[in-house]
């Protein structure tokens, strides 16, 4: 016999995978009462955490005057877990990420407040400082490095649990 408080499991959990060059893109969000927890990987394992919220007080004194309420909004992240140096390629695009799908969660759903503890570890190539690449290499660098972030991107979207 079902018990019925089994069925309304107080959770949401959405995930999500695809091959993003060449490597198998996994994406799980969990919405809790007090946080969203967003996992993405592609070695299958916790990465860096960061912890990310938006500034609502930047929300509110933007009222009328922004064409929508994320275009004014402010993001503070600061890594719990696996912070690199802060001048490395893979930390800076953490960031990115991290303001990026808060912005995003915060633009779909303005009544949206609770802050977002994501976990990252994406195969990132840092530059070899030690040899010289041409401007033909580092284009192709930023060209996969923004396919990454557009399928991740994609990804979350596909886990949506704060609409």
């Amino acid at each position: 016999m079902d018990n019925p408080s089994d069925n309304a499991f107080p959770l949401i959990n959405k995930q999500a995978a695809r091959t993003v060059q060449g490597r198998c893109t996994e994406v799980l969000v969990t919405s809790f009462a007090d946080k969203i927890l967003i996992l993405i990987s592609q070695y299958g394992r916790v990465g860096s955490l960061i912890h990310t919220t938006v500034d609502q007080s930047s929300l509110m004194s933007s009222g009328a005057m922004a064409s929508s309420s994320a275009d004014l909004a402010s993001t503070t992240s600061h890594f719990l877990l696996g912070a690199g140096a802060s001048a490395s390629k893979k930390t800076q695009l953490y960031q990115v990420y991290a303001s990026h799908i808060s912005q995003m969660i915060q633009h779909q759903n303005p009544a949206e407040t609770r802050p977002v503890v994501l976990s990252l570890a994406l195969a990132i190539q840092e530059p070899d400082m030690e040899q010289s690449t041409t401007e033909e290499e580092e284009l192709q660098q930023r060209r996969q490095d923004r396919e990454l972030f557009e399928n991740v991107i994609e990804l979350v979207n596909e886990c949506s649990v704060w609409v």
